[in-house]
């Protein structure tokens, strides 16, 4: 069975943009992973949102948040073992980091909390 032997979890990347809009907007998200093997039994997998004002959808501010956590597992982890974990419960695990770090960001910079829904981890685009 395997295990996992370490887990890290670093910020990556925040960008926050005050597009001074007001009025009722519609949130159109990008959830985004990737998926970076550096060893053996260490690989990394980094969970983006991205949320931006555009003409056709306008947003009140541009947001980027890059989460990352590093993995370690044991001598007996297989790669199938590694890849589905990386794909579902790794993502479920990370995620309430992201959004906690999105509500976060932005309450800091003076602005409405954006709390990002509970999504599926299948949501989450292969980059």
């Amino acid at each position: 069975m395997m295990k996992v032997l370490n887990t890290v979890i670093q910020t990556k990347s925040i960008s926050l943009k005050n597009n001074h809009l007001s009025g009722n907007f519609k949130m159109d998200p990008m959830y985004t992973k990737q998926i970076e093997k550096t060893d053996d039994k260490t690989y990394v997998l980094t969970l983006g949102f991205n949320a931006v004002n555009t003409p056709d959808k306008p947003f009140p501010i541009d947001i980027s948040c890059h989460l990352q956590a590093i993995f370690t597992f044991d001598d007996q982890a297989t790669e199938l073992e590694i890849e589905n974990f990386l794909q579902i419960p790794a993502v479920q695990i990370i995620y309430p980091h992201l959004r906690s770090l999105v509500s976060s960001i932005t309450a800091s910079a003076y602005l409405q909390p954006m709390l990002l829904p509970l999504v599926d981890a299948r949501v989450f685009v292969n980059i």
